[in-house]
């Protein structure tokens, strides 16, 4: 299969569809063929999809939120999904996100639940952020009570805080749990806005072999999701800055049932 290098332009689709040209079959399973491109902003990013494909990227409830914050520093929490796309692995989300003017933290470690991301907040909320993204709810012990209490402390600590929630990938059915409480939950919250990810893992080629993690494809798709979620920064002093949290040693911890992503 040819690949090659893509620009990313500005594309009008329909939030959470995608097409496969006249390959009607492939359109409703999700399969991409060929080489095409990911509708984005117009910054250059290094993403192949198949030939043909328009993959709508979702946009958070209350829209970009670039032009409701003042400053730009973004602050982003979650397990090794989004830890996949820090700068000590493929580095996709501070290399998308800098072009649009972000200074970017990336705080997520392998195997954390969702009581990760009380912490980091609570540890990192002082620093002063315009945006905080949360992608949490991967590995979850199945207590729907805790989960939703851990949500809500998240969102109680980011009161004024510019936050975006990201659904999670529907790899078993207790994430439709998960993803229920995230919206739930993200309801009572004017300052939180539901990014609803989880349709664009159902397009093949975005996880890779597990069906949880993503492939070098869902990391770059991932990235740009984001980006077009934040939109540009109100000025351009971007960075990649240090993580705190930077702890991979639960990569390779077992069971996979109580240690997932």
């Amino acid at each position: 299969m040819i690949r090659r290098w893509l620009s990313f332009g500005v594309v009008a689709l329909s939030l959470g569809t995608f097409s496969c040209g006249n390959n009607s079959q492939g359109s409703q399973s999700g399969q991409l063929e060929g080489v095409g491109r990911l509708p984005g902003y117009d910054f250059w990013a290094p993403v192949t999809l198949p030939d043909g494909v328009a993959l709508a990227l979702p946009l958070p409830e209350g829209g970009p939120v670039g032009g409701r914050v003042d400053g730009n520093r973004v602050l982003l929490v979650g397990d090794s999904v989004l830890a996949s796309t820090a700068k000590r692995y493929g580095n996709e989300m501070c290399n998308t996100l800098e072009p649009l003017g972000w200074q970017v933290a990336v705080e997520a470690e392998p195997g954390r639940f969702a009581e990760f991301g009380v912490r980091v907040l609570q540890s990192r909320i002082d620093a002063v952020w315009d945006v905080v993204v949360i992608y949490l709810g991967t590995n979850y012990e199945g207590n729907e009570s805790s989960l939703r209490t851990q949500f809500e402390k998240m969102f109680e600590t980011t009161r004024g805080v510019e936050t975006v929630v990201l659904t999670t990938g529907v790899f078993r059915d207790a994430q439709k749990t998960v993803n229920k409480v995230i919206k739930e939950v993200a309801g009572e919250f004017d300052h939180v806005n539901v990014l609803d990810w989880a349709p664009v893992t159902k397009v093949r080629g975005i996880n890779s072999a597990d069906n949880i993690h993503l492939s070098d494809l869902g990391r770059a798709a991932l990235a740009q999701t984001i980006g077009r979620a934040l939109d540009y920064a109100p000025y351009r002093e971007a960075s990649c800055l240090d993580p705190r949290f930077r702890d991979d040693s639960a990569i390779n911890q077992q069971p996979v049932e109580t240690t997932l992503p």
